[in-house]
């Protein structure tokens, strides 16, 4: 009999806990404040039809999911990087974007899939930072750190033509950092 409570016990204490992260999420901006992009490595994040920007070192206050079916959370980094596929190689100025991609979060708190973002054309996300799940206190804590790419910016962080200035004019593929593009 005692065996059979504390079974009890412990299936009660998991979907519990399960059901707690399930809808309870914390975004964690983990990069660095000192970013290759005036104002950048700020994170943006989409959700629901809604947006929240998440500056360096800080985290989102409680959001609620579910986020286990696309499109999932939306994660993006507002650096300045080349889009993956040039447009076209040779033309001048060329046009930059934010990362960007979807991701699903299983009711357990681990990341199950990773797509390109829904719109834009950016480097998506998990190319040029970490993205990780874990659960504290309860809560899905999702984390955005840097990796060896998340400061390979365009050159002098250059920008796309409808900001007029820092105009990016090639040649793409030329990161800041010196890595080549795109990363893989």
């Amino acid at each position: 009999m005692k065996s059979i409570r504390f079974f009890s016990y412990f299936l009660a204490s998991s979907l519990i806990t399960s059901s707690a992260c399930a809808g309870q999420f914390v975004i964690k901006n983990n990069l660095s404040a000192s970013s290759s992009c005036p104002n950048g490595n700020t994170v943006t994040i989409f959700y629901s039809g809604t947006s929240k920007k998440i500056n360096p070192g800080s985290s989102s206050a409680p959001i609620n999911g579910p986020f286990s079916k696309m499109p999932g959370l939306g994660i993006q980094v507002n650096n300045w990087y080349w889009i993956q596929t040039p447009a076209p190689p040779q033309k001048s100025p060329q046009n930059p974007d934010n990362s960007g991609a979807q991701f699903t979060v299983s009711n357990s708190c681990s990341i199950t899939e990773k797509r390109p973002a829904w719109f834009g054309e950016g480097i998506q996300t998990y190319l040029i930072a970490k993205v990780s799940a874990a659960i504290a206190n309860g809560t899905c804590v999702i984390t955005i750190s840097t990796n060896s790419y998340t400061d390979a910016v365009t050159p002098n962080c250059c920008a796309p033509p409808i900001f007029r200035t820092n105009v990016c004019t090639g040649p793409y593929g030329k990161t800041k950092t010196g890595q080549p593009w795109p990363p893989g």
